[in-house]
């Protein structure tokens, strides 16, 4: 092999590595628009969004990352960190974390907590949510029976037919935000986990 073989082989392969490593780090293309993204950006693939809304009625895309996916025989369990409210000080919108478990046969709630586990034994969730509502009202006393009492069990059918946004589920909640945004991460991780286990 020549010099010039030599230098054309190099550069080829500069070339190559150049464009694979550049498609990777530049500009990732979201709809229409296209977000940049910064070199030492990691790319995860254990994300989703769903639509966040606040008090004001102002919905956002957000993100929701699954900080922990394990495939049993008959489910899946998760843990699921997302916004909840942002009504609070910035300083203090911390992120929740959703215990979920889904049936793997029809992706139906098996169990959904923001503290321990289905097992009892571990403390898999954590509410990162405001303490008591607008008017005073704990807002765990509101919350709670509305995971128990209509997601726990609930087919996928049913929580996506709910329409969060101060319709449905605030009737039942008395206009928090919470139980909205929980609606709403729910139908994010049930497309995520259709694409993995349906």
């Amino acid at each position: 092999m020549n010099k010039l073989q030599i230098v054309l082989l190099t550069l080829a392969a500069v070339l190559v590595l150049g464009a694979c490593s550049g498609a990777t780090r530049g500009a990732v293309a979201t709809g229409e628009a296209e977000a940049v993204v910064a070199n030492d950006a990691i790319s995860v693939e254990n994300a989703f969004y769903y639509t966040h809304v606040d008090g004001h009625r102002t919905e956002t895309e957000k993100v929701a990352y699954v900080m922990f996916e394990y495939e049993q025989l008959r489910t899946v369990k998760y843990q699921v960190g997302y916004i909840m409210c942002t009504c609070r000080g910035p300083e203090v919108n911390y992120y929740s974390v959703a215990f979920v478990e889904l049936d793997k046969n029809d992706g139906s709630i098996v169990s959904l907590s923001y503290d321990g586990d289905s097992s009892g034994h571990y403390t898999a969730g954590l509410y990162g949510d405001s303490e008591v509502a607008y008017d005073g009202t704990p807002v765990r006393a509101i919350f709670d029976p509305f995971v128990t009492d209509v997601l726990i069990g609930a087919s996928q059918n049913v929580v996506n037919a709910m329409e969060p946004m101060h319709g449905t589920v605030d009737g039942f909640t008395g206009a928090t935000v919470t139980p909205n945004n929980t609606v709403r991460m729910l139908q994010g991780l049930f497309e995520y986990h259709n694409k993995r286990y349906a």
